[in-house]
């Protein structure tokens, strides 16, 4: 007798790669839609669920704000000790794209958190 499960895409979870949870757990664009192609109709939809989805976006703005201390701390810990040059501007150029990302990322939510109607 097989047990039936509640959502069928449970197990499909449980076989997905490891690294595409990780993708799936830092990057938040894929959960959002172009509002900028289609008829008026479809921008006015896609616009009304990435509404929708602001709610999710500071958990992410967290995870990148977290991303980037980590990234300038380790740089600033590598520059006080002798490490190589190369390793610790990797880990301040890392941590300058990842404060981009959470600025970006910041700026999305505050502005689905104010306009609530774009058309």
């Amino acid at each position: 007798m097989e047990i039936q499960r509640d959502n069928p895409s449970e197990g499909a979870l449980q076989n997905e790669p490891f690294w595409h949870l990780l993708y799936r757990y830092f990057w938040p664009f894929a959960y959002f839609r172009d509002v900028t192609r289609g008829v008026r109709m479809e921008r006015q939809q896609n616009y009304r669920h990435n509404r929708a989805m602001r709610v999710h976006l500071p958990g992410f703005v967290f995870k990148w704000v977290t991303l980037t201390a980590l990234c300038f701390f380790f740089g600033m810990t590598l520059g006080s000790v002798p490490a190589p040059l190369a390793l610790t501007a990797c880990f301040f150029v890392t941590g300058s794209w990842t404060l981009v990302v959470s600025v970006l990322l910041l700026t999305a939510w505050c502005w689905l958190e104010r306009f609530p109607e774009l058309y």
